[in-house]
C-alpha cells in the first residue's frame, strides 16, 4: 500500500506539461520553512480545519492511484504526465516501483521530487523509470544541514553523484530568510552546482513563500518564523550563478 496525501490533477508547477501530483506522506528532513507539514510524519494525522475535522493521509493501491492519474491521459500530451512529490517521495520507493512500471508501459512520463536524503538502493530502484528529477539544495554545511534540517550531508553528496552518473537534474533552491539565504551557504550552493553543471539543466530559485500556514494550524502546531527575502537578493544570487556557469537560472515567486 501507498501512503499518500493528495492526488491533485492539473498541476502546472510539478514539471513539464499539465501533470497529476501524487503527494506521499512521510520525509527524512525537518526543514523549519516546511510548506507541506501534514507530509513530514510517515503516518495518519488528524486535523481540524475550520471547524471541520478530518484525516492527513489515505492508503492505496497500486490501481487506485493508476486509474486517478490515467483520467487525465488524453491532457498529459507529449509532455505531461505524473509527478511524485511529498514530503520524501523516495521514502516509498519500494511501494511505487510497481506503478512506476505501469506507467512507463502507457508511455507516461514520471517526475520525482526529491531532497535525495534517503537510502541510495531507493534512488537506484526508481532511477530506470523517472524521466524529469526535481532535486532539492538546500544547505551545504554538513555540521548545519545536521542541525538545521536533520540531515545526513554526506549521504546527500553520495546520491547526488549517483543520479548526476544517469541523469539529467534540474536544481531547486528554496531561498529562505535566515537559513538558505546566507552568503556562505550559498558560495557552497554555487561550487556544488558548477561541480556537476553538465549534468544540470536548469536552477529554480524558489522565493520564501508562506502557502503553509493553514496546514500548521490545522494541525495545532507552531507556525514557523518566516524572517523573508528581498527580490534583490534573488537577483543577486541569480547573477552569481550566472557568472560561474551558462546553466539555465530562473527565479520562482509562489
Amino acid at each position: 500500500m501507498i501512503l499518500a496525501t493528495n492526488i491533485q490533477r492539473f498541476s502546472l508547477h510539478d514539471g513539464p506539461g499539465i501533470r497529476t501530483t501524487v503527494f506521499l506522506k512521510g520525509c527524512s528532513l525537518s526543514c523549519p520553512w516546511c510548506s507541506n507539514p501534514e507530509n513530514l510524519k510517515p503516518f495518519y494525522e488528524s486535523y481540524i480545519k475550520n471547524g471541520v475535522e478530518g484525516i492527513y493521509g489515505k492508503e492505496y493501491t497500486d490501481d487506485e492511484i493508476f486509474e486517478e492519474v490515467m483520467k487525465d491521459k488524453n491532457f498529459y500530451n507529449l509532455d505531461g504526465g505524473v509527478t511524485f512529490s511529498g514530503g520524501e517521495a523516495l521514502l516509498q520507493a519500494k511501494e511505487i516501483v510497481g506503478l512506476l512500471r505501469k506507467f512507463k508501459d502507457e508511455r507516461i512520463t514520471i517526475a520525482v521530487e526529491t531532497c535525495l536524503f534517503v537510502p541510495s538502493e531507493s534512488l537506484k530502484l526508481v532511477i530506470p523509470y523517472i524521466d524529469y528529477f526535481y532535486v532539492d539544495m538546500k544547505i551545504m554545511d554538513k555540521a548545519q544541514c545536521k542541525q538545521v534540517l536533520g540531515g545526513n550531508l554526506d549521504l546527500y553528496k553520495l546520491n547526488l553523484k549517483l543520479l548526476t552518473d544517469e541523469k539529467q537534474i534540474v536544481v531547486r533552491v528554496p531561498v529562505i530568510g535566515g537559513y538558505t539565504d546566507l552568503r556562505e551557504n550559498r558560495k557552497l550552493i554555487i561550487a556544488e552546482i558548477k561541480k556537476y553543471e553538465t549534468s544540470i539543466i536548469k536552477v529554480e530559485l524558489i522565493k520564501e513563500h508562506h502557502l503553509g500556514v493553514s496546514k500548521y494550524e490545522s494541525l495545532g502546531r507552531a507556525i514557523p518564523v518566516y524572517l523573508g527575502v528581498d527580490d534583490s537578493l534573488l537577483e543577486q544570487y541569480k547573477k552569481e550563478l550566472e557568472a560561474v556557469t551558462n546553466i539555465p537560472i530562473e527565479i520562482c515567486k509562489i
